[in-house]
């Protein structure tokens, strides 16, 4: 059963409650700062919005926000396990293609007659 609830964690969307938007106004220097501190982490400078206000809304509560520091590891956790799962598929696709190419030019050779001998028997 835990493995259940483990799964059901990663799927989850990051923000489970529902969400409104909200319109915030800020000097040029701090959307600077935002839309840098966003580039540095490859993120949007909303998103980076959105976390600061969120982390300050914690109240500096190390609990809450070590429990959403976890929540982040997990996913990323779970993103790098469907990485590497697709990186085995592309690797055994390369693998079947390059054997495909492999007797599809040995086909060409043996119907134009260049085919070695030795491949032949």
């Amino acid at each position: 059963m835990k493995a259940t609830r483990a799964l059901s964690i990663m799927t989850v969307p990051f923000m489970t409650e529902s969400t409104r938007p909200l319109s915030i106004r800020l000097c040029e220097t701090d959307i600077g700062k935002l839309t840098e501190r966003a580039r540095r982490i490859s993120g949007t400078p909303t998103g980076v919005a959105r976390e600061l206000i969120r982390s300050g809304l914690s109240d500096g509560d190390p609990l809450a926000q070590a429990e959403r520091l976890l929540m982040i590891e997990r996913r990323l956790a779970a993103i790098a396990q469907d990485v590497q799962l697709a990186l085995g598929h592309t690797d055994r696709s390369a693998e079947a293609i390059a054997q495909l190419e492999s007797h599809f030019e040995d086909l060409l050779l043996a119907l134009t007659g260049q085919l070695p001998l030795e491949k032949v028997t």
